[in-house]
């Protein structure tokens, strides 16, 4: 049985048609790139999955099962319990996503002990350690510090280490590179593949950046205005695609040497 199946997903905005008949299968321990420009719809999607549409969003039709269960009927409560344990999610800007105000620590300890009963002290700890497994120099600074006192590869490293807090079977990742330099994206893009290879996660990546999908994916969906025009095999998508939206995300690949980076 697959992990996340989604079949004939329509998602829409204040009554707009905004994805349309979007499918896709993940098995365990599998990385799939969701590969488009801006607006293409990726992002929809993976919030539709983790029942984060934002206000005025809606799935209007399909459905989306995670091993099996499906996730459209979940109440508060089942979101609460499966968020962050079974499924969880990280953003192109972690630091972006916290509050400034508040220490790393601060915000860490919060979201540990939403999912567990567990003292302030244990869920600083544990939050040290996840930042341990994460290979950030000196946690303890880290938790002490604020947001904006991290460079955006540490931010997304505290991002990845609260999502994987409970090791979810599936692990959201929208555009989670985009902001950084090539040298840092090379660092958490190889990072996320250990998530795979030491915990079995299974990861969804959302990029507009075909380079990325290339060196993690193991399938590629590519999206346009809201639907999929291509979907496959990392190789049949790099190397044998015959479409032409593809074919320009592949032309706007940056080239080395001469040969393009895929």
């Amino acid at each position: 049985m697959a992990l996340l199946e989604i079949n004939g997903l329509d998602i829409s905005y204040g009554g707009e048609l905004t994805v349309s008949g979007f499918g896709m299968t993940l098995g365990e321990g599998e990385i799939c790139s969701i590969v488009g420009e801006s607006g293409s719809g990726k992002t929809t999607v993976i919030r539709a999955v983790l029942g984060l549409l934002p206000t005025g969003g809606k799935v209007t039709s399909g459905s989306i099962l995670f091993g099996g269960r499906s996730l459209l009927t979940l109440d508060k409560k089942q979101w609460r319990e499966l968020r962050g344990r079974g499924i969880s999610m990280i953003f192109q800007d972690s630091g972006a996503m916290m509050n400034p105000t508040r220490t790393v620590g601060s915000t860490f300890v919060e979201y540990i002990r939403t999912h567990e009963d567990m003292s302030r002290k244990d869920a600083w700890a544990k939050g040290s350690e996840m930042l341990v497994k994460m290979r950030l120099p000196d946690p303890e600074r880290v938790m002490r510090a604020y947001p904006f006192q991290l460079s955006g590869g540490m931010r997304q490293r505290v991002g990845i280490a609260m999502g994987m807090t409970y090791q979810p079977k599936l692990l959201l990742a929208d555009e989670p590179t985009s902001a950084l330099d090539a040298t840092t994206q090379a660092q958490i893009v190889r990072e996320m593949g250990e998530l795979r290879e030491n915990f079995g996660t299974s990861i969804i990546m959302v990029t507009h950046d075909l380079g990325v999908a290339a060196y993690i994916s193991d399938s590629i969906i590519v999206m346009r205005s809201g639907s999929i025009v291509e979907s496959g095999d990392r190789g049949s998508i790099l190397h044998r695609t015959q479409n032409e939206y593809t074919k320009m995300l592949l032309d706007a690949v940056p080239t080395l040497g001469g040969e393009r980076y895929v």
